[in-house]
């Protein structure tokens, strides 16, 4: 049976791995995560529109511009509290678990 969204979910492991293996602030880590994440697209998601609308609410929080994502994501996070950091990596968690 093939996998759907291989390369997503590889990638979400990598940042759930980053979120949780880490004694860094969670903000740190939202930044570390964030490599992983943003080198997926939308466009892998065609199909289900369902993770689509889950993957932009997670791009929305996490970059609003999208001029330069990366580094909108650095500072995005960098300047997130504590709880607004959680509530991104919580989405991030929900995310990866719904890749299967």
């Amino acid at each position: 049976m093939d996998e759907k969204h291989p390369y997503a979910k590889k990638q979400f492991f990598a940042a759930v791995r980053t979120l949780a293996a880490s004694a860094d602030s969670i903000q740190t880590r939202l930044i570390e995560a964030n490599i992983s994440i943003l080198t997926v697209t939308i466009d892998e998601f065609d199909k289900d529109i369902e993770l689509k609308i889950k993957f932009a609410r997670i791009l929305d929080l996490l970059a609003v511009d999208r001029d330069d994502m990366e580094e909108v994501a650095i500072e995005t996070a960098a300047h997130m509290t504590e709880s607004e950091a959680m509530i991104v990596a919580e989405l991030i968690c929900d995310f990866f678990e719904e890749l299967d």
